[in-house]
């Protein structure tokens, strides 16, 4: 399996009352392969993981690989805290099909290099799922360094990295200290054209859910040498991705996918939804790059 592409940290759609809303899950796991996206990773940050229960992101994870039927490949977002949760999780994504798995490094507690070495170790030992380790200091408080990321490499079924840290140097330093494959995605949305340039394989796209047509614009236009039709598709999602800190994350991707007339329902306590003026402003920004 190739790893590459426009990927998608999927929302997972909530009902009213806090249930997952597994028909709006089908829907929008089509919704997403109909618009050409090159897989899918449900049960992440954006789809608000840290939320789920364990049978809930086992049914998470079911209702994707079902609905995929093979025509991409399924990440599941299998992070946790403590190590012995997180390969429960990645023998969850084996078990219900899914490719592959991303991994956020453990939140709260801040491991040491030498402890986030050995908590992914023991997960790639405890199944041959490809794994990709997910840096995002912002959110986690652990950040990965260029000589942690060259170990990981070496282990075999560890295939990539998902880097959200926001500093295009040691993004540089994943891409070119790294083992000849060792696929680097990009995910942070405003950053996307100069990782590309830089050498990354990809984009983890959480603004993907609202505009997945402009991620592949982005992506494609650069892979054919359009640079210019690339950076202006950049410029755009960068304000949806600005937009991001009108709410309390991901609250404003829901709402905007709402507008768009995606139904995706509210994101789960104790994220509320957007004030009136905020949704205004989004609403705006939506019809200033022409979503709506």
């Amino acid at each position: 399996m190739e790893h590459k592409g426009v990927m998608i940290p999927m929302v997972t759609p909530f009902k009213d009352n806090g249930d997952i809303d597994e028909s709006a899950l089908r829907n929008l796991t089509n919704y997403l392969i109909e618009k050409g996206v090159d897989s899918l990773f449900p049960a992440g940050s954006t789809g608000e993981g840290w939320s789920l229960t364990m049978p809930e992101r086992s049914t998470v994870f079911e209702i994707v690989v079902k609905e995929a039927r093979g025509r991409v490949p399924v990440y599941g977002g299998t992070g946790a805290i403590s190590t012995r949760e997180a390969i429960l999780l990645a023998q969850m994504a084996r078990d219900t099909g899914c490719d592959a798995m991303v991994v956020i490094t453990p939140y709260y507690i801040v491991p040491k290099p030498d402890e986030l070495l050995e908590h992914y170790r023991l997960m790639a030992e405890a199944t041959s799922l490809p794994l990709i380790p997910y840096n995002n200091p912002g959110r986690s408080n652990v950040s990965m360094t260029a000589d942690t990321v060259v170990k990981l490499s070496q282990i075999p079924n560890i295939v990539g990295l998902k880097d959200s840290a926001g500093n295009l140097g040691m993004h540089m330093r994943f891409i070119k200290e790294t083992k000849p494959g060792f696929a680097v995605f990009q995910g942070r949305d405003e950053m996307f054209y100069p990782s590309l340039v830089l050498g990354s394989v990809g984009l983890i796209a959480a603004t993907g859910n609202v505009a997945p047509d402009l991620v592949k614009t982005l992506y494609r236009k650069f892979c054919a040498g359009d640079m210019t039709g690339s950076y202006q598709a950049q410029v755009d999602l960068a304000k949806i991705r600005f937009a991001l800190e009108l709410g309390s994350f991901p609250t404003v991707i829901k709402d905007a996918m709402e507008m768009l007339g995606v139904k995706v329902g509210p994101a789960r306590a104790p994220v509320g939804r957007l004030t009136p003026e905020a949704s205004e402003k989004l609403r705006g920004l939506l019809q200033s790059i022409n979503l709506l």
